[in-house]
């Protein structure tokens, strides 16, 4: 009998666990922000809150670019091609980098009528101005950095992401304790100092990530290199489809910021506490959903469909598990978890509910990650876009109007439609999943 390193349990955990800890600690980095601003008040609050919806937009771009190297990359790992990886890294880098700061630099020149538009209320318009002008910085430094870990993440280093976002999520935490409020002389630089502080980590992690990589040989030949035809022809329909899937999403989660953001300052600012409290589970998750990408997609690229359906099941199994322990870590700690970020008595009476809501969405939720990551991997990230279009994109604002302002169900209306939305959306990939039934419809 295989001992548990040599088993594919223990390679699937050796992917997960440090991916889903790499994912607990970039959470950190928006809670680190959230908590230490939480001492400068509510207004403070929502205008760090209202850059967030903004700043996964321009995510969705780096995280579907760097999500088609990661597929490719596996699927050359898994069919031994390995000399072809770096060629990918440079080819995929010299066109993404520059794709992507003409992009940061047009979202920072559009930026206040952005946030205008996501609804930010006047009492906090300034503020939310003085933190996201800065910000910005930090996420096309977080951009570069989700890049270069995609190809890691092909070949199964996900150890190495971990330690450089590790590194980076400290040194913000501690930037945010000198910047933030005052220290001896220092009078603190308020929402400012938060952003400083997150431009100042994300440079740690990208520096970390560089040097790594450098280590492991990953740049011998250099870091740069035009794309050819081949480039084209394999990475668009991967891109594209990684892209429409994650650009659904985020028009409906556009859709459903501007909706939860006129809730008011306070309910705002409960509920983006609560959406970050829901994202340590979704983020550890994430971590497993993406062991079961890249190995879905070694599998594919070896055309060993034993062993992709072995992994299926084992996503399946530590999917459910995590699930219900989030469920119940949330909802027994409901009280003290929401107060380490807000101590105000008016928002912790209305979270009471709410924070039902956010452990019951980890239970679909979890699933919903493990299986979307099993259909990216076996090269099926068509039909995850056009589900989560349906879902995320029509469905989901729809039910939250008819929650929020039909029902008048106010920040718990906001909670509803996405348990619904992860449910609907489990069925689905569960459904798509299963439908790979042999080697012909994994490789076709």
């Amino acid at each position: 009998m295989k001992s548990f390193n040599d088993s594919l349990t223990g390679k699937y955990l050796r992917i997960a666990l440090p991916a889903a800890l790499e994912g607990i600690f970039m959470t950190f980095l928006a809670a680190a922000d959230l908590i230490m601003v939480g001492v400068l008040g509510a207004k403070a609050i929502a205008a760090v809150s209202i850059f967030l919806p903004l700043r996964l937009v321009l995510l969705t771009v780096s995280r579907s670019l760097a999500s088609a190297v990661t597929i490719l990359t596996a699927n050359k790992f898994g069919s031994g091609q390995y000399s072809t990886i770096k060629v990918l890294l440079r080819q995929s880098f010299t066109v993404s980098s520059i794709l992507l700061v003409v992009l940061h630099l047009l979202f920072y020149g559009f930026f206040e009528k952005l946030v205008v538009l996501m609804g930010a209320q006047r009492d906090y318009l300034e503020l939310a101005l003085a933190y996201g002008n800065i910000a910005v910085a930090a996420v096309l430094l977080n951009s570069l950095s989700l890049l270069l870990q995609g190809t890691l993440l092909g070949v199964g280093r996900t150890s190495a992401i971990m330690k450089s976002n590790i590194v980076g999520n400290v040194v913000n935490i501690v930037c945010n304790y000198f910047l933030i409020t005052s220290f001896g002389s220092f009078a603190g630089w308020g929402v400012r100092g938060a952003a400083i502080s997150t431009i100042i980590g994300s440079l740690c992690t990208l520096g970390i990530t560089v040097w790594i990589m450098k280590h492991e040989g990953f740049f011998s030949d250099g870091l740069l290199q035009l794309p050819d035809k081949v480039f084209w022809r394999k990475f668009m329909p991967v891109f594209g489809g990684v892209f429409s899937e994650l650009g659904a999403e985020r028009i409906g989660m556009l859709a459903y910021g501007w909706m939860t953001a006129r809730l008011g300052t306070l309910p705002y600012a409960v509920h983006s506490i609560c959406y970050n409290i829901c994202d340590f589970s979704y983020d550890f998750i994430f971590g497993f959903g993406k062991a079961n990408m890249v190995l879905a997609g070694q599998m594919r690229g070896a055309a060993d469909y034993a062993t992709w359906k072995r992994c299926r099941s084992i996503g399946f199994k530590w999917g459910l598990g995590l699930s219900v322990a989030s469920f119940i870590i949330l909802y027994a700690a409901r009280v003290p978890i929401f107060s380490v970020y807000s101590q105000d008595a008016q928002a912790l009476a209305l979270s009471e509910t709410v924070m039902f809501w956010v452990a019951a969405v980890c239970i679909p939720q979890g699933h919903t990650i493990i299986t979307a990551g099993i259909l990216r991997g076996s090269g099926q990230t068509t039909a995850v876009a056009v589900y989560s279009f349906v879902l995320i994109t029509v469905l989901r604002p729809l039910m939250t109007a008819f929650f929020i302002y039909y029902c008048k169900l106010g920040i718990v209306g906001a909670w509803v439609p996405m348990f619904l939305d992860q449910s609907l959306r489990s069925l689905c990939f569960t459904w798509k999943v299963m439908r790979i039934r042999g080697l012909k419809d994994l490789i076709k």
